[in-house]
């Protein structure tokens, strides 16, 4: 089966020649390579076509990553959809060992994949291994509350048939910062899809300056919230309410500790200044 590689590109010269030779390289060779520039004004797009012979090249105005991803998708032959931001990179055998699991998995279609991975510094440094808890034996309805609390996974790391692509819908490009939780809630409560960890480190997720602004870090806490509230009215009125008592019960017995720790990142990216330094953050995961 074809894995199709969307990567969406905005001013990642920096990184970009790393990230797409972690894609060139897979071990699992039945592959194709979507980057999609996103109206970079930097070397970006000139990177990309350094690997013209190699990968398929999309050029458009501006517009979003969920713009960028979208696109990628309308273009790709592949019947898997492996998301892979610029700035990440993929351990060569990411794909062979998605695909492994795959095999394992009854409903290919109704089921994205994600996997652990290790933080690295804008040297390609790691700081620190992301170890995502397993949730694969919770029943889809516990699975779904703590979904509702919280964030699972990451889109760089993630695996999605193109099936449920072209039933559910794309990244919903109204959503801004966020767009992958948003796909993930309504995959999941509205259309009974799972996410299904592969217990592996398969990418290298960077954490750097550019992208650490508190104003895309406290947008993104504010869209969750809208996305929780506008998924939860999609449901049924009577399911939707035992949703909502089962989140606050959820959220009740979370350790004092854990509370507090997320309390205070959500304050801190309202004081913090404008960007936060890689020292501040990588502290910060460190401590997590």
């Amino acid at each position: 089966m074809k894995v199709s590689i969307v990567i969406p590109v905005y001013n990642a010269e920096k990184y970009l020649r790393e990230c797409i030779e972690s894609a060139l390289n897979q071990t699992y060779k039945d592959i194709e390579i979507i980057a999609v520039d996103d109206g970079s004004h930097d070397n970006s797009l000139k990177i990309l076509h350094m690997f013209k012979d190699k990968i398929k090249i999309i050029s458009k105005k501006n517009g979003g990553t969920a713009t960028a991803l979208n696109e990628g998708i309308k273009k790709m032959t592949g019947q898997w959809f492996k998301w892979l931001s610029a700035d990440d990179i993929l351990y060569l055998n990411a794909v062979e060992e998605l695909m492994k699991e795959v095999e394992k998995i009854k409903d290919e279609k109704n089921t994205i994949l994600y996997t652990n991975y290790d933080i690295i510094d804008s040297n390609s440094k790691v700081i620190k291994q992301f170890i995502e808890p397993n949730y694969n034996n919770l029943s889809t309805f516990d699975f779904n509350v703590i979904l509702l609390d919280h964030y699972i996974g990451n889109g760089t790391t993630s695996l999605i048939h193109k099936l449920a692509l072209d039933e559910y819908g794309n990244f919903d490009e109204s959503v801004g910062f966020a767009e992958d939780y948003e796909l993930w809630l309504r995959f999941c409560l509205l259309h009974n899809c799972r996410l299904h960890l592969v217990p592996k480190i398969l990418a290298k997720y960077r954490a750097h300056q550019t992208q650490l602004s508190v104003a895309k870090m406290d947008k993104a806490l504010e869209n969750a919230n809208e996305i929780r509230k506008y998924v939860l009215n999609k449901l049924d009125k009577t399911e939707s309410i035992k949703y909502i008592i089962a989140l606050k019960k959820f959220r009740n017995t979370k350790s004092l500790t854990l509370r507090v720790r997320h309390s205070i990142r959500n304050e801190m990216f309202k004081i913090l200044p404008k960007s936060i330094s890689e020292k501040i953050f990588q502290e910060y995961l460190k401590r997590k």
